[in-house]
């Protein structure tokens, strides 16, 4: 492109209970973006286990039923991954050219990285300068080839083109930047909720300190649901949701929810416990959430009490210019957290 600005591209989040879309439009100089296009499309069960495509057929098909539905041109494609295969590491480095730090990491990286280092696409970035001895802090990410190839391989499939690969953390990260007011000295935990796994990333400010995921997420309460109540699969999204059910009365539920998600938040606990013995932390101010398992009724109360700081639900759309006469507000409000990492991943720009 020679001239004007870079193309946001399309947002394709593809989760494994659903593939949401979006896209945005830069408004340039400072004012932020406008929603140009989203949708949800739900996969069926067992089509991505743990991050692995097991039914490519039917994502192909969900994707292709987004595009057509919301009548989307834009193919060029930012996607993301998470899970075992990704490594994410906050390394210290001796200061130097950006040259020659590029050729570096390819060493460093084999101290930090439990693959064989020809087995990953390594990436970096700078984040900040200690001060007191010109050490850079810089950020290493390492993603195994063979899931990179299924998901470009996925697109194409599809009739996309793969112009970014992110990481499901840092994307909710950009999404909650956009969004909310950044405060340097406050360390903020962004728990994103999927269905089988949760993103947890500390941050101080805007700089990211610590990384996990756990594997637990809303598939938790459907299959206790499932289990304790009788229930089929359609019965228990419904009442982990809050909605009603037939012959299911909600003191049946609330009890089986609150169990659950009474461990959630033990292992949520675990993972910021290590957080704090593993940095100068010692204080987690607030915690946000995000993803489909924030649907489940009260869960940032809970953990609120639990952790006794703040909580709150993102809403990715919050600073996004939407016009209510093509997205009702409702709708964007309801199916909001589901977003956070389609909106980080529509920020990304062709060339990026």
């Amino acid at each position: 492109m020679f001239f004007g600005k870079p193309k946001n591209l399309l947002g394709l989040d593809i989760g494994s209970s659903a593939i949401k879309m979006v896209e945005l439009k830069d408004l340039g100089k400072g004012k932020g973006y406008q929603l140009k296009a989203f949708g949800i499309e739900p996969l069926p069960a067992e089509a991505i286990v743990g991050g692995t495509v097991m039914d490519s057929g039917a994502v192909i098909d969900a994707v292709h039923k987004l595009l057509r539905e919301h009548n989307i041109k834009n193919l060029a494609v930012a996607t993301s991954v998470d899970g075992n295969s990704v490594i994410i590491k906050r390394i210290s480095m001796v200061a130097m050219s950006e040259a020659e730090l590029a050729e570096a990491i390819q060493w460093e990286a084999g101290q930090y990285i439990p693959f064989d280092i020809e087995e990953v696409k390594i990436d970096h970035q700078i984040l900040e300068t200690d001060p007191a001895t010109g050490n850079i802090s810089v950020l290493l990410v390492a993603v195994k080839r063979d899931l990179i190839g299924e998901y470009t391989s996925l697109l194409g499939q599809a009739g996309l083109g793969a112009a970014a690969l992110d990481v499901d953390v840092f994307c909710v990260q950009n999404a909650y930047e956009i969004n909310y007011p950044i405060n340097g000295s406050e360390v903020t935990a962004l728990v994103n909720i999927g269905s089988s796994t949760t993103n947890i990333g500390v941050l101080k400010g805007s700089s990211p300190l610590f990384w996990r995921d756990i594997q637990a997420g809303g598939h938790n309460y459907t299959d206790t649901l499932q289990r304790e109540m009788n229930l089929s699969f359609q019965q228990a999204e419904m009442a982990k949701k809050g909605e009603q059910v037939e012959g299911v009365r909600p003191e049946q539920v609330v009890p089986i929810l609150n169990a659950v998600t009474e461990e959630f938040g033990a292992e949520l606990k675990k993972t910021l416990d290590f957080f704090r013995v593993t940095t100068n932390e010692n204080v987690i101010h607030k915690i946000i959430l995000s993803g489909g398992g924030t649907q489940v009724p009260h869960i940032d109360r809970y953990l609120s009490q639990f952790f006794g700081v703040p909580v709150e639900i993102m809403n990715p759309f919050q600073n996004i210019v939407v016009d209510e006469r093509e997205f009702p507000l409702d709708t964007i409000n309801r199916l909001a957290p589901h977003f956070a990492v389609a909106v980080g991943l529509a920020q990304r720009k062709m060339g990026d």
